[in-house]
């Protein structure tokens, strides 16, 4: 009776989990990709700011696609927010400010005894001192488009948008280790399924996930909701939680720029342990969510992965079919606006094991929170 109640419960979520994932499809195939058309409703200034600690590898690669883009540079200023750095970053970042035109400005936090959230802390002492209108943030191992900043000013002047998320995918493995370039892959699809199904929850209006790589919002709007007021203890969030907040004070407000020349592209993670330590803190955010959408998804998706362990487990071919059919037609829908079709043939390994990946790291975020962040270990 118990095994039977339990097929059930299986059976309607892996079914309702693979409408989802048509519905994601459909939304996804039918959304027009933006370019710019030149009416500008208003005019804004960009001001960039990168919070950095111990990036001296890839800070100039960063810069450098900064100083190449082709936003004219009187319309920008990049602020690198230098946190305790223990390697040379901030020498390197003050070597091209010298060396280059572009509008570069170094700061050096404070030294703080207990940091609990690094990045918010640094978003909240730069965007003090900006000089833009409209805030964009990235991560110092990024790398970006020549269009990247123009087509973020392009959409805030064309539209009435107060917070625009933006597509971010990993960069492919420079490795010749075949275990490392599988590795990597697995982590492109992982995460290019989050950042999907993150812009299709804000294009049908119930923002839930947003990556900091790629953010961008007014000034102003930062300001009216008390910017990170509210969880500046939690390590994570200081994209989700003030996109959750905008959200709540501009309905409708929030949008997601769906667009190639604004994909910004990060590092990997290189290894399981910075892999479990960064899904630990991204998965300890949830139980703060303020909107209940956010909070329904995230215990949807858990259920839904939960019925199929289940399905695996007890060799149900049917409710196998039922996720797996309607999940890979979504994922490899992604991979052709990334330019990355090849990871088509990779995709049925991360079926497999993303189940058991979603519930390992919800068992997780059930226990008190402690985090490992650019060597420093947060709590």
């Amino acid at each position: 009776m118990i095994i039977d109640l339990l097929s059930t419960i299986a059976t309607i979520l892996v079914f309702t989990y693979g409408i989802f994932c048509l519905l994601l499809l459909a939304i996804w195939l039918t959304w027009k990709n933006y370019y710019p058309t030149g009416f500008s409703k208003t005019n804004h200034k960009i001001s960039l700011i990168i919070p950095v600690r111990n990036e001296s590898k890839n800070i100039i690669r960063l810069l450098t696609d900064l100083q190449n883009q082709t936003l004219a540079q009187s319309d920008f200023e990049v602020i690198v927010a230098n946190d305790d750095s223990t390697d040379n970053t901030a020498e390197l970042v003050a070597h091209f400010q010298n060396q280059n035109s572009l509008d570069l400005k170094l700061i050096n936090l404070p030294p703080k005894a207990v940091n609990t959230s690094p990045k918010k802390r640094a978003i909240t002492h730069c965007i003090k001192k900006a000089t833009g209108s409209v805030i964009v943030c990235t991560d110092g191992d990024c790398t970006v488009s020549a269009k990247w900043l123009s087509t973020i000013k392009s959409y805030f002047e064309e539209n009435e948008v107060v917070f625009l998320s933006a597509p971010v995918f990993f960069l492919d493995s420079t490795s010749s280790n075949t275990v490392q370039r599988l590795w990597t892959k697995i982590q492109q699809i992982e995460f290019a399924s989050l950042i999907v199904s993150g812009a299709v929850s804000i294009k049908m209006n119930f923002p839930n996930m947003c990556s900091g790589a790629n953010i961008a919002y007014i000034k102003e709007a930062f300001f009216e909701v008390n910017g990170f007021e509210g969880n500046e203890d939690l390590a994570s969030g200081d994209d989700e939680f003030l996109m959750h907040k905008i959200t709540k004070a501009f309905p409708k407000k929030v949008h997601y720029l769906k667009s190639k020349d604004a994909i910004v592209k990060t590092e990997a993670l290189h290894d399981l342990q910075s892999f479990y330590n960064q899904r630990k803190r991204w998965a300890g955010k949830w139980s703060k969510y303020t909107l209940l959408s956010p909070k329904v998804m995230a215990i949807f998706i858990f259920s839904a992965n939960a019925a199929f362990v289940y399905a695996l487990l007890s060799f149900d071919v049917q409710n196998i079919g039922f996720k797996m059919l309607p999940e890979f037609l979504f994922l490899g829908s992604l991979f052709f606006f990334f330019k990355k079709p090849s990871l088509l043939l990779y995709i049925p390994i991360v079926q497999i094991i993303y189940p058991f990946y979603v519930l390992l790291f919800g068992l997780v975020s059930l226990n008190k929170k402690s985090y490992t962040w650019k060597d420093r270990k947060l709590s």
